[in-house]
């Protein structure tokens, strides 16, 4: 079992907008996978600092049970602290929740690492 996490702009679960900067983000599905296929979904609040909390999202992301991430893009850093974790970083999801998830199935998606990286201009 796997459990999936992905940055989002709102609530509308598997049909929720992917959030194109992982630091700002609002939200964060979490989905529960598990035989290739979906079993559970659960939208949670961002508690990271940009949107108003006190921990980084990455920091917000390593005390749930994820242990995969899906999203557009992330700074270094960001994944940096994911990969201690021992959480597993996808780039390049773009969409919606399903999509991504549809991404990732497909091979679509990039293993993240520091040259994945956004500077943080977008």
């Amino acid at each position: 079992m796997a459990v999936i996490c992905v940055p989002i702009m709102d609530n509308q679960g598997i049909s929720s907008p992917i959030s194109q900067h992982f630091g700002k983000t609002p939200y964060f599905a979490l989905i529960t996978f598990e035989n290739d296929e979906i079993k559970d979904i659960e939208i949670v609040e961002s508690l990271g600092r940009h949107a108003g909390g006190t921990m980084t999202p990455a920091e917000a992301v390593a005390n749930t049970k994820a242990n995969i991430v899906l999203c557009g893009n992330l700074g270094s850093k960001a994944i940096r602290m994911l990969g201690e974790k021992g959480i597993i970083v996808y780039v390049g999801a773009s969409g919606t929740v399903e999509n991504a998830f549809e991404q990732l199935q497909s091979g679509m998606l990039k293993l993240a690492d520091d040259s994945a990286g956004c500077s943080g201009d977008h």
